[in-house]
Order: structure tokens, then C-alpha cells, then sequence
């Protein structure tokens, strides 16, 4: 885009960013875009930020001056200093999101390099850039991924930072927090993880950003709220897409997925009868569906309605019963057993059974309150020879650099497709082995786990 405008001898008309908008100064044009609206508080015409694009381009086609000061971005002279040969769908997805005008999000699995993508990004754009992610761990990885390849100092905010420079790394949270002060300080943002972009929160960072250059990267692009919607407005569309059977065998391991069914012991079959009658009983009475606005009112009555609050108990605890279900663990001894030369990585749902699996069979834990250096204690021995496995909750789901491992066993988990994709991915990075993959599903039979299970299956990485 050319910004190099006319501007008028005298009072010239000028755009300057203000706390993640845009307003007019000096001379009022003739013809003002539609993205602009007056503010009579300050006696000027406002905008939000992230419409500096199309202002610019309305601006020249009606062949109006105008000076654009909006933008403190400078241009960069990048240079890799790795020696790494993109993957020919990495360098189809670059070019794709090139093509688009350096707008969109490219979709690629777990270990597809979703990275390499955004490093081609940055050095094309060649200007101070951001790059936002969802958590502080993520955050760090991204700082040593581009000191690495760059060569450059790289900025932090967040995680009890506050450094910015022309390439900067932040979270979602800080983003948020720091939006109006810094949206105009970047020209390419790169959002990792962008399916969290649409909450009411983070959507304003992209917003109140002067930036003309958008990049999202995830592997699970769709939410099921529908939300992801907004994305095309926020970032741009969807440039490149590829799943995971796309790139099975040649870039990533290929794989399979097992089912395993089991059964509640008689004990637990009796108590778990007795809660579901209490709790379907409570809902056939009052008529309350359990999911959407349904489920919060349900929640509200439990707060002051002493039936709803004992159906709300039972459906705790006709939880608590199939996770910790003791033929589960039967079976994770079993398959521990059967793959005791493999990396395994287990999952739940819930941090009890993650201390309770630990304690029994002597594996160590991640969990949110696993310390930083605890952490990479745990990950660096499970990359090398002193654990051959892992138990977490949902930690791991989501783009931490987990090491290579081949086997998988969920033990419980959500509904959402998004889950299972994540979970998958941490067994699909292709190493020097070419042993297959295995994702193990666990579930007990003749409970709600069931449907749960055959919803998150509707995944075509399932096929």
C-alpha cells in the first residue's frame, strides 16, 4: 500500500492514532470516509483503528491529501539465522496469505509448523511486529523461536515484563490490557492460537490496532459458538487450510485412533443410577434444559432452590464416578504395560485423577500449578530417557512444545472436536522413528461419557 500521499501547503489534513482509534486533524477533507464519526467531546471526526486501511484507500480515491501520522511502525531488515528449508505447504501457506493482501489465518495441525509460516510472515511484512499468544508459556516459546532465528533482541510484555521493540512478543491478557497504548505501534500482528480472537475481550486488540498486516494461526479454527465468524472482520479470512489426514504419513506420523469401552464396577453402576435418577428426575420436573441459557439459570436456582442444588450434586458426582472409574485405570495399567517402550502422554479432565494417577503408578504430573522450572525439569526428562510418561489435565492441550511422543491415552475430556484435534496433534510430530501413532479414547459405557465421546468423534481426524 502507498502512504506516501499529498499533503496541502497549509493546516494539512493529518490522521493520528488516539488510545486505539483514529481522528482527523487540520483541514477537514471534502469527502470523509464512512468508517469516521464526530466526536463532539474533543471536536473532531474518530474512527476506530483497525479501519486505517480502508481510510487510507478512500482517502487516495478521492484523490484527497492527506498526511498519515497514525502509524510509529518502522521498517526492519530481517535475516534467518537458521538453516531451515520450508515444507512445501508452508511456503503454499505464505503464499497464499501474501496473495490475500498479508491478510487471514492459515490452519494447519499440531506440528505442522505453524511457526515457520509466521517467521515467513515477519520477514516479508519487513516492519515492527507483535505476536500475541494465549499464554505466558507460549509467550516464552515464541521469545526463544524468534532471538533464534532472528538474531535480534525481542520485546516482552507480560509475564511481569514490560519491554517493546520492533518485534515484540505478549499474551492475549496483556494485549488486551496495553491495547490502547500500543495499537499503533506494530504493522504485523500475528495472532497464535487465533480461535481465541472472537471473546468480547481480545477482540478489541485487533480493534484498536492501526496494523495492516494480520496474520492467525491455529489448527482448530471453528468454535463452537460460532464466534469464529468475526475472525474474517478482525484478522481476514481463511487463506489455507489443510488437516490433519492431509498431511498423515509424509509430514506427520501417521496414525489411528482406538476406542476403548469399559464398565462401571457394580458399586459405582448403583451410585451412579442414583444420581442420574435425581437429576433427570429435577429436570423432567421443572423443565429445565441443561445447555445454553438453560444451563445458567439452572445454576442461579441452585443457589437458592434446595432440590436443584442436590440435582446439581448429582451431576457432580455422576462425573466424578466415570472419570475416576476404577476399570479406567485397569486399563491405563494395561496399555502402560503393552507400550512400556513408548513416550505416553496421559490425559484427563480433572486434576484429581492427575494426582491420583501419579501417586499410583509413579508418573510425573503438569498441571496450571506446575512451576515453570518444574516443568521443563519434567518435559526435558520425558525427551530424554528419565520418564517414558506424562499425565496432565489440560495443559498440554494447546500449543506448549510437548516432546515427541507416539502414544496418547484419554482418560476423559470435553465433547469439543477442538480437544481431541490438540490431544492428537501431541502424538503426530514425524521423528526418526516411524512407528505409528496411537490416540487411545477411554470411555465407560451406558453414561453420559458415551455421547460425549461421539460428539467430539464427528472430527473428520477420526476418518
Amino acid at each position: 500500500m502507498d502512504y506516501n500521499l499529498l499533503v496541502t501547503d497549509h493546516n494539512p489534513t493529518r490522521l493520528r492514532y488516539d488510545a486505539g482509534t483514529i481522528i482527523i486533524e487540520g483541514e477537514i477533507p471534502l469527502c470523509i470516509p464512512p468508517q469516521f464519526e464526530w466526536d463532539a467531546r474533543v471536536e473532531r471526526f474518530r474512527a476506530p483503528a483497525m479501519a486505517r486501511r480502508r481510510v487510507i484507500e478512500y482517502f487516495n480515491e478521492c484523490s484527497a491529501p492527506i498526511d498519515d501520522l497514525s502509524s510509529r511502525a518502522v521498517p526492519l531488515a530481517l535475516k534467518l539465522r537458521v538453516d531451515y528449508s520450508a515444507r512445501p505447504y508452508q511456503k503454499e501457506a505464505l503464499t497464499a496469505w501474501i496473495r490475500a493482501g498479508m491478510r487471514g489465518s492459515v490452519v494447519l495441525p499440531t506440528g505442522a509448523g505453524k511457526t515457520f509460516v509466521a517467521l515467513g510472515a515477519i520477514r516479508k511484512v519487513g516492519r515492527s511486529a507483535l505476536v500475541v499468544a494465549p499464554t505466558i508459556d507460549l509467550m516464552n516459546q515464541w521469545y526463544s523461536l524468534l532471538v533464534d532465528c532472528l538474531g535480534i533482541e525481542v520485546g516482552i510484555l507480560g509475564g511481569g515484563y514490560h519491554e517493546i521493540r520492533e518485534i515484540t512478543v505478549t499474551t492475549y491478557d496483556s494485549a488486551y490490557i496495553y491495547a490502547a497504548d500500543y495499537g499503533n505501534r506494530f504493522d504485523l500482528i500475528v495472532f497464535d492460537e487465533v480461535h481465541h480472537l472472537p471473546s468480547p475481550k481480545n477482540r478489541q486488540i485487533p480493534m484498536m490496532s492501526t496494523a495492516d498486516f494480520r496474520l492467525g494461526l491455529t489448527a482448530t479454527y471453528e468454535r463452537q459458538d460460532g464466534a469464529h465468524a468475526i475472525l474474517n472482520s478482525l484478522v481476514g479470512p481463511v487463506v489455507y487450510k489443510l488437516r490433519v489426514k492431509d498431511l498423515k504419513g509424509e509430514y506427520l506420523s501417521d496414525y489411528e485412533t482406538v476406542r476403548i469401552m469399559v464398565t462401571l464396577t457394580d458399586a459405582e453402576s448403583e451410585r451412579y443410577k442414583e444420581c442420574a435418577a435425581l437429576y433427570f428426575g429435577f429436570l423432567r420436573k421443572t423443565g429445565i434444559k441443561p445447555f445454553g441459557s438453560g444451563w445458567g439459570e439452572f445454576l442461579k436456582m441452585s443457589g437458592y432452590d434446595k432440590d436443584a442444588r442436590q440435582a446439581l450434586l448429582a451431576k457432580h458426582e455422576m462425573k466424578r464416578i466415570v472419570v475416576d472409574s476404577q476399570r479406567k485405570l485397569e486399563v491405563l495399567d494395561s496399555l502402560l504395560k503393552q507400550h512400556f517402550a513408548d513416550k505416553i502422554i496421559i490425559f484427563t479432565e480433572q486434576n484429581d485423577l492427575v494426582y491420583r494417577i501419579s501417586r499410583e503408578f509413579l508418573i510425573p504430573v503438569i498441571t496450571y500449578q506446575t512451576k515453570a522450572r518444574e516443568r521443563k525439569w519434567i518435559l526435558d526428562g520425558f525427551k530424554g530417557d528419565t520418564f517414558r510418561a506424562i499425565v496432565t489435565s489440560k495443559v498440554l492441550n494447546e500449543g506448549i512444545d510437548v516432546p515427541s511422543a507416539k502414544i496418547a491415552i484419554v482418560l476423559s475430556g470435553s465433547a469439543s472436536p477442538r480437544e481431541h484435534v490438540q490431544r492428537l496433534g501431541r502424538v503426530l510430530r514425524k521423528g526418526k522413528s516411524r512407528t505409528r501413532a496411537i490416540l487411545y479414547e477411554v470411555v465407560t459405557s451406558a453414561t453420559s461419557e458415551t455421547n460425549v465421546s461421539s460428539r467430539r468423534r464427528k472430527n473428520d481426524a477420526y476418518a
